[in-house]
């Protein structure tokens, strides 16, 4: 076998196993996120930092750290059989927190797309903790 010939069938399979791996990674805009709720059984996770978590968060979301070295243990807590919706500050924290957390088994994922961001901009509402660091 020549070495273009290895080199595409590698990239095939690369390619095709990122694609199978991200199948159960869905994208919801924040009316998609309100409406999910008040239909469905599901858990909202805030990804951010504790910090960044109390200067604002969306009502009854989990704080999971996507940066402590805790992130997956406390994520692997979770029931993996109802849905998992996760949202940082625009989004790309919690896109690498849904890799991460497919890797564990859970089957439904969101991620907020625009993260808590887009939710503000659009007129939703946030909570804030009392004990701001």
């Amino acid at each position: 076998m020549n070495s273009t010939l290895k080199y595409i069938l590698i990239f095939s399979i690369i390619f095709s196993c990122s694609l199978i791996n991200n199948e159960s990674i869905n994208q919801m805009n924040s009316d998609e996120l309100i409406d999910f709720i008040e239909l469905n059984d599901a858990v909202l996770v805030d990804v951010r930092t504790e910090d960044e978590y109390n200067s604002g968060y969306i009502e009854s979301s989990l704080n999971i750290d996507y940066f402590s070295n805790e992130f997956s243990v406390n994520a692997d807590k979770l029931d993996k059989t109802i849905p998992i919706i996760l949202y940082c500050r625009s989004g790309k924290r919690s896109s690498m927190s849904a890799n991460k957390i497919s890797k564990l088994g859970f089957k439904e994922i969101y991620n907020l797309e625009g993260g808590i961001l887009e939710w503000i901009e659009e007129g939703n509402a946030v909570v804030f903790n009392d004990t701001i660091n």
